[in-house]
């Protein structure tokens, strides 16, 4: 993506820049932690099995905003309106995943602006573990707020 164009102004075909993201023992168990999800599956290494990556992990950082090269002005927002994820393989923890950003369509409505963006997570391996489709509008300034006509 080129540097100078905000995350906004993207066009199907355009791309954020990729994300590299290690996911350490400790770094999935925070997540189980604050989302209070201790389940053996997500903790547990024993002779069978390493412990796995939760996918609520892998959904926060499959946001488009949390590519390197998201950017809007000052005061704008990014505002998801639609979301269809598909966890497709378990993610061992410790790997290394990389995840994707393609805007694949552009639309306005209501004079707002969106975009339909597919988002994908592959293990080192190059297999697709997630995929997620996205459709987020933007809009900056202040949102009003509703008036008060209980005279309170």
């Amino acid at each position: 993506m080129s540097s100078n164009v905000n995350t906004d102004q993207l066009e199907a075909g355009d791309e954020l820049d990729p994300l590299d993201l290690h996911i350490t023992a400790e770094f999935n168990e925070s997540i189980l932690q604050s989302i209070e999800d201790l389940h053996p599956r997500y903790m547990t290494t024993g002779p069978d099995h390493a412990p796995i990556v939760h996918p609520a992990l892998l959904i926060v950082f499959s946001n488009l905003t949390r590519s390197p090269s998201f950017r809007l002005i000052p005061g704008a927002a990014a505002v998801q309106t639609h979301d269809d994820v598909r966890m497709l393989k378990p993610v061992p923890v410790g790997e290394t995943v990389t995840i994707t950003w393609k805007v694949i369509e552009t639309y306005e409505r209501r004079n707002r602006p969106y975009q339909v963006m597919d988002t994908h997570i592959v293990d080192p391996h190059g297999d697709t573990v997630l995929t997620r489709r996205t459709t987020n509008t933007f809009m900056a300034g202040k949102i009003p707020m509703p008036v008060d006509i209980g005279g309170s």
